[in-house]
């Protein structure tokens, strides 16, 4: 099975200082380092974006923990229990099933984005947020594809049950048939990928790239007995929809990111404050958080058993369904929108 470039071979690498060691290829004698520096992100991103800052969910992978440090910062998402044993057939059951569970919380009408507003929030933890990026030709030499799980754990051994059980379910949510009518999707392992599909999806490379606030801690907001007002709501994209892509950062050894449009959509960014505020004692809760939420504003073609759809009493087509992004997702729009 070949799964480097043509006579390519891995070879593992140490190296003192940690996050720079790693796999390396050697390809005619010449030794190339696995991973991208931050410097070298750094000059493609000011090579393309120019006096545009990096969103801080990109940034946090150029300062990525290695080793043991890097393993116990890896979470358990809903999409990664038991799904290396599912059968094939079974995948998309239990990837709906995961879709259904989360949507009970995470998925709010477009109307409370209004001042004064009263929620309990729910802003879904952030997956692998400090896994490195690679290098653009090595990225896209590894075949992501569950065909090619052994050969693909092989390169980042040692890998744990727990690990191995993460990628699994990030290959196979790479592989699941598209969620919604119309909706665009790909995998992306490299920054240049991210930014190649998001420009090919929105039809312009003239790109503006978002991530949500810092507030958000990388364990997300969880709040089901402590309410939060919206304080204030400013658009980012204007109030008539446009087209965006949002890319999730997903449970991987390095950079993977979900990427997908189901458009159109309106961008919002949310200033929410906890009732109590700072008088709460002990709460896990921050007392103020800015946060970015995504509108979907075509919803006919989703899922109608949605149990979204049955607390509304409304039907798809009939609201638009909203999320927060999470500390690791980047949203992406044309420049001339925002």
């Amino acid at each position: 099975m070949c799964i480097v470039l043509f006579l390519v071979s891995f070879l593992v690498a140490t190296a003192e200082g940690g996050r720079d060691a790693g796999l390396v290829t050697r390809v005619k004698e010449t030794t190339v380092p696995y991973y991208a520096s931050p410097s070298e992100l750094n000059a493609y991103w000011q090579s393309v974006f120019p006096n545009r800052p990096i969103p801080s969910s990109l940034l946090d992978h150029l300062s990525a923990p290695s080793g043991n440090k890097m393993k116990d910062m890896e979470k358990e998402h809903y999409w990664s229990v038991y799904s290396d044993r599912l059968t094939e057939g079974d995948a998309k059951i239990f990837h709906n099933w995961a879709h259904r569970i989360a949507s009970e919380k995470l998925l709010y009408p477009e109307t409370v984005f209004t001042a004064g507003s009263k929620i309990n929030l729910y802003i879904d933890r952030a997956v692998a947020l400090h896994s490195p990026y690679l290098h653009r030709d090595i990225a896209d030499s590894i075949p992501m594809s569950t065909k090619n799980f052994t050969d693909i754990i092989a390169m980042f051994a040692p890998v744990s049950p727990s690990m191995a059980r993460d990628m699994w379910s990030t290959l196979s949510s790479c592989e699941h048939p598209r969620e919604v009518a119309g909706e665009q999707k790909a995998c992306t392992t490299s920054l240049e990928s991210m930014k190649g599909f998001s420009a090919l999806a929105l039809g312009t490379g003239d790109l503006r790239a978002f991530s949500t606030s810092l507030d958000v801690p990388e364990e997300g907001i969880s709040s089901p007995s402590q309410r939060y007002e919206v304080a204030a709501v400013r658009a980012i994209t204007p109030r008539v929809a446009t087209n965006t892509v949002t890319c999730h950062s997903m449970s991987f050894p390095v950079a993977l990111f979900y990427c997908h449009a189901v458009n159109p959509t309106r961008i919002y960014e949310v200033t929410l404050k906890r009732e109590g505020g700072d008088s709460i004692p002990e709460s896990r809760t921050p007392a103020m958080v800015q946060a970015l939420a995504v509108c979907h504003v075509n919803t006919s073609g989703f899922d109608p058993t949605l149990r979204y759809w049955v607390k509304l009493g409304l039907k798809p087509g009939e609201a638009s369904v909203c999320h927060f992004l999470t500390r690791g997702d980047v949203l992406w729009a044309p420049a001339s929108a925002t």
